[in-house]
């Protein structure tokens, strides 16, 4: 009897949870590492196709994907050093891109932003979070390194902290080198930090 209520109050919790995620517009599973993670195309403002296929078989290493944002308090800081990091990433062969996929933020407020910080990386619009769901992310700054078999390899945080002066855990750059050096990733997987998400309705 005790099984049978302990099971039935399990099953419950578990739909509680899948539909409060539901009903919020978050996926209820994210990809991590090991995943495979669906083909996608953006159509950007600058004219371009961005295909993630095409990427990963034109890039030596893989593909870098991270969900930006144009006001995210958590991801501002890294402005003054982001295109530092996305040339080292580009140098050892991925290709870097990011992703705004917030509804509250326009195409034009994105292009905007990206002109403004001069960032040498393309800067995507998700129309309607589709790339966010297929990744299941939900934060920005959130990260994903995707190998040229179009495995996830890292997920997680860029530093340990987004201001610079006060970093001591540089987590994606560590996944990007021990990648570029042909040996597996030590931490796979980081607990990363910043604003939701705005999905659309």
């Amino acid at each position: 009897m005790l099984k049978k209520t302990f099971s039935a109050v399990t099953i419950f919790l578990f739909a509680l949870t899948f539909s409060a995620n539901l009903f919020a517009g978050i996926p209820s599973s994210a990809k991590g590492p090991g995943d495979k993670v669906d083909d996608f195309s953006i159509s950007n403002s600058d004219g371009s196709n961005y295909n993630l296929a095409d990427a990963l078989k034109s890039s030596s290493k893989g593909v870098i994907v991270m969900f930006w944002s144009t006001e995210c308090p958590n991801v501002q800081p890294y402005n003054d050093r982001i295109n530092d990091y996305a040339k080292e990433y580009t140098d050892k062969g991925f290709t870097v891109w990011a992703i705004n996929s917030n509804s509250t933020e326009s195409v034009e407020s994105v292009q905007e932003h990206a002109k403004k910080n001069g960032y040498s990386f393309p800067m995507l619009k998700d129309n309607k979070n589709v790339v966010a769901d297929l990744f299941g992310a939900t934060k920005t700054p959130e990260v994903f390194v995707i190998s040229k078999e179009n495995t996830i390899l890292y997920h997680g945080r860029i530093t340990d902290n987004k201001a610079a002066g006060e970093q001591k855990s540089h987590d994606l750059k560590a996944a990007v080198d021990e990648i570029s050096a042909g040996k597996d990733v030590t931490v796979k997987e980081t607990k990363f930090f910043g604003c939701g998400i705005k999905r659309a309705e």
